[in-house]
This record gives structure tokens, C-alpha cells and sequence, in this order.
């Protein structure tokens, strides 16, 4: 499989700049406008994307030739990174043209023209693109690390160390499904931080959420949190049997950088500790929030 990560501003819709101009990164022109605002704008039925890498995009990691000027049949992953910090996984174009070069756009657009935006470096049909919605933007992309994304827009990710990164992405994208939300989250509170989004998506992760609560019942024999010391099953009975929340004990930024979670990144919690823990940013210890709650000095 050929595929091409490129990094671009972050924005909701990228289609115009109508209230949703690209933030952090990205290529600008004369105006200030993101050339990627309208990587999602459908034209006659395709689309036509804008990455701007360091000179021309060398087709031939793609396996093309270093005469061609394109290449066909490529999984182009568009990432970008928020506010908040962090690279996230924002949408991606199956059986994509890459341009080794800028290309003129001739075709009439009324957002392209409003955005003073007339040359794209990749093009594909309409049925075959994704814009992730905000509150899937999960998957994280480390940088600075080996194996990551280095300070280019495209990144290849040709090299061994970099499957433990680009693994999950393209099952992700394999099996994606546009109704896998997390539910009962308050995504209001997320938008614009992939990094919180994909922490809470590994808190969800029934697997091994149900391997730490075994384990903790062998060892204690009941789910009590480790701040407050709430216990479900002691206040409600039998509908609290079984029941805890499980929260990420990695920091944010880290936690991206980490391949698999082992149940010792895991504490139990109750409801009302965990959301707190998620209140802060940077998000607190439970020892932090611990001591909080004894002291009772919460203001």
C-alpha cells in the first residue's frame, strides 16, 4: 500500500473560509487564507487538496519514477495539529493523484475563489474521502520522537520504527465507522483537543478496562476509587456491582508517544473523581486531587 501523511492548519470543515480559517501551520497566501481551506470543497466531483512541503514531494518514496510528475493509487492521511497541542488525524483521501509539483485548479469554484485559493497537490473523487468529525479526531502522531513525524508537512513513514505509529491509523481508517463516538461525553468540552479525546478513548477501551477490574477484585475484592474511596457496590447494592470508571494515569502528552497501555497506566475512580481529574489541564494526580478532597479546600 502507498500512502503519504501531510500535515496541514487545523480547522473543522476545510470548505472556504467562512467562519473556519485554519489555525497552527499550513501555507498561506497573500491574504492570510490557508491554501489547505478547502481540502474538502467538492468540485465536479472531486477534491482537491494542498499540502506545502519543502520543495517538490518526491514521488519516488511512493515508487514512481523520478521522471513522472504523478502517482496514482495513494492513501493520502491529512493530519494537523490544535491548539491544544499535539498531531492529530484529521481525514484522509483513498486512491489519491499526488502532484510531484503546485497544480493550477481550472475549475470554476465559488469557495475556492473566495478563499483565494487556485493550486492544489493532490486530487480525488468525492466518494472516496474523509473528513473526521471533531470528536473522532483521536489518533495522535508523535513528533520529535523516533519513529514520528519529524518538522516536515509530508512525512513518508517509510521506515521500520514508524509502523508502532502508522499501524492503528490505517486499521483505523480500514474499519472505520462514521457512528464510533464515545458516548456520555460532553464534547463541547473537547473540541479542538484531540489529545484529551484520545485519552478518554483509551479510558473506553472495554478490554482492558475489564482486565483491571479483575485484577483489582482478586487482589481486594472490591472496585473502591483511589482518590475518594467511593465504593458502588457498598451505596447501591447490587446495581453498583462491578461498577467503576477506569481513568489513564499517562499524561496527555506523553500518552501519545505510547504504544500499548498496561494495566499499571490504570487506576479505578469513581464518577464524580474522574471528571475532575479531566477538569484541570495539566490534568492532576490522584494524589493531587487526593489530597484536595481530605483537606476539603476546594476553592
Amino acid at each position: 500500500m502507498k500512502y503519504l501523511f501531510c500535515n496541514v492548519g487545523w480547522m473543522k470543515r476545510y470548505d472556504g473560509i467562512y467562519n473556519d480559517k485554519p489555525e497552527r501551520g499550513g501555507a498561506y497566501n497573500k491574504n492570510d487564507t490557508g491554501h489547505e481551506a478547502c481540502n474538502f470543497t467538492e468540485v465536479d466531483n472531486q477534491i482537491f487538496g494542498y499540502v506545502r512541503p519543502t520543495g517538490q514531494i518526491k514521488l519516488e518514496k511512493l515508487g514512481a519514477s523520478k521522471s513522472d510528475e504523478s502517482i496514482d493509487d495513494v492513501l493520502v492521511i491529512w493530519t494537523a495539529g490544535p491548539d491544544s497541542g499535539g498531531t492529530a488525524v484529521v481525514g484522509w483521501y483513498k486512491h489519491a493523484t499526488v502532484f510531484r509539483h503546485e497544480q493550477f485548479l481550472n475549475l470554476e469554484s465559488i469557495k475556492h475563489k473566495e478563499s483565494g485559493i487556485n493550486i492544489f497537490r493532490i486530487k480525488a473523487h468525492k466518494d472516496n474521502v474523509t473528513l473526521l468529525p471533531m470528536e473522532q479526531r483521536h489518533l495522535m502522531i508523535p513528533r520529535a520522537v523516533k519513529g514520528g513525524i519529524g518538522q516536515s508537512n509530508v512525512w513518508f513513514a517509510n521506515t521500520e520504527d514508524s509502523n508502532q505509529y502508522t499501524r492503528p491509523i490505517l486499521e483505523f481508517i480500514e474499519g472505520y465507522d462514521f457512528s464510533d463516538i464515545i458516548p456520555d461525553i460532553d464534547f463541547s468540552a473537547l473540541e479542538g483537543n484531540p489529545r484529551l479525546l484520545a485519552h478518554i478513548k483509551r479510558e473506553r477501551n472495554q478490554k482492558i478496562v475489564k482486565l483491571k477490574k479483575r485484577q483489582i477484585l482478586e487482589r481486594t475484592g472490591k472496585l473502591v476509587c483511589e482518590v475518594c474511596s467511593f465504593d458502588f457496590k457498598k451505596v447501591y447494592g447490587v446495581l453498583g456491582e462491578d461498577f467503576c470508571e477506569i481513568h489513564h494515569l499517562i499524561k496527555l502528552a506523553d500518552a501519545e508517544k505510547q504504544v500499548e497501555t498496561t494495566l499499571s497506566d490504570l487506576a479505578v475512580v469513581c464518577s464524580n473523581c474522574h471528571r475532575m481529574l479531566h477538569r484541570d489541564s495539566p490534568m492532576k494526580t490522584l494524589s493531587q486531587l487526593k489530597s484536595l478532597v481530605l483537606s476539603g479546600n476546594y476553592y
